[in-house]
């Protein structure tokens, strides 16, 4: 596929719903939702078993286990700085439901930690690690399908990201990678290395699946009256390159139509999804899941 020149274009404001609109407060309540999801995850059967899966809940359980500080209070801690500065270095991107969804992530840490004090669901360490990474995955895709997150070190990330003109993914990488080690360091139990890598395998299978299905990744085929506006989110806002494919549509006129050709990950089909649905209601979207992409943004060509 071929890559554009980015800079020929302007990013124009992504459509949204209305805030306090009906759907707006109903897509509000699911990023809550799965923001609680992600905090029972951690308490019940994470934290008693000082399983670290990387995250900025793993950091502060690490931090919490030293100081006995709250855990909830910790990462809220971090948040916030961690959002403004990523407002001043990116752009205020960030909206409401993401600020709701952090805010109300690290208070429901501290809650259900207050009243699930004493008591651990599994007592066996691998049963913890696959419960709570199917709890936590199943938390995160709600939140990222309702166009939200609990910031943490996607955020650091992005920010890190944007400095040195390197894939946010290998910071993720980075910096997940490097809190499991530290916890490991801390707790002084590398027993506890193959649940942590076991915790981070099943949090992310279970949001490729509850996002749609376990293939990570799609071609995706897009016929819409506004195909510019599509063509500069897909190459300016997802960060993704695509292919103009001449298309002619069967209706008695058999007019001539822009058919956009594009590879996305699981976590930006969500993304394009909800923009299309408020940019072009009556586009045409076809989803492939696709068994394996190579080129530029993904796996490399030769390897």
């Amino acid at each position: 596929m071929t890559m554009q020149n980015k800079q020929t274009f302007k990013i124009k404001e992504v459509p949204q719903v209305k805030p306090m609109s009906k759907p707006w407060f109903i897509s509000t309540l699911k990023a809550l939702l799965g923001a609680s999801i992600i905090a029972f995850g951690y308490v019940a059967f994470f934290i008693p078993h000082k399983i670290i899966p990387g995250g900025l809940f793993g950091f502060s359980t690490i931090v919490g286990d030293l100081t006995g500080w709250p855990i909830g209070m910790i990462s809220l801690a971090i948040n916030i700085p961690l959002l403004v500065w990523a407002i001043l270095s990116l752009g205020n991107s960030f909206g409401v439901k993401t600020i709701l969804a952090m805010l109300w992530a690290s208070l429901a840490v501290d809650g259900f930690a207050w009243l699930l004090s004493g008591y651990v669901f599994a007592e066996d360490k691998l049963l913890s690690a696959i419960f709570g990474g199917v709890l936590i995955g199943t938390g995160v895709a709600f939140t990222l399908r309702e166009e939200a997150t609990t910031g943490g070190t996607d955020t650091l990330a992005k920010i890190l990201s944007h400095y040195f003109k390197t894939p946010v993914s290998k910071f993720v990488l980075l910096i997940d990678g490097s809190i499991v080690v530290m916890g490991l360091v801390v707790f002084q139990d590398f027993t506890l290395a193959p649940y942590a890598i076991l915790s981070v395998f099943t949090i992310s299978k279970t949001i490729d699946s509850v996002l749609g299905g376990f293939n990570s990744k799609n071609v995706v085929m897009i016929i819409s009256q506004k195909h510019e506006e599509v063509r500069e989110y897909i190459l300016n806002d997802l960060d993704r390159g695509g292919t103009y494919l001449n298309g002619q549509g069967l209706f008695y006129n058999q007019q001539e139509r822009n058919v956009i050709l594009t590879a996305i990950s699981r976590k930006e089909m969500v993304r394009l999804e909800n923009y299309l649905k408020v940019l072009d209601p009556q586009a045409f979207l076809m989803v492939l899941p696709a068994h394996e992409v190579k080129g530029s943004g993904f796996q490399p060509l030769l390897q």
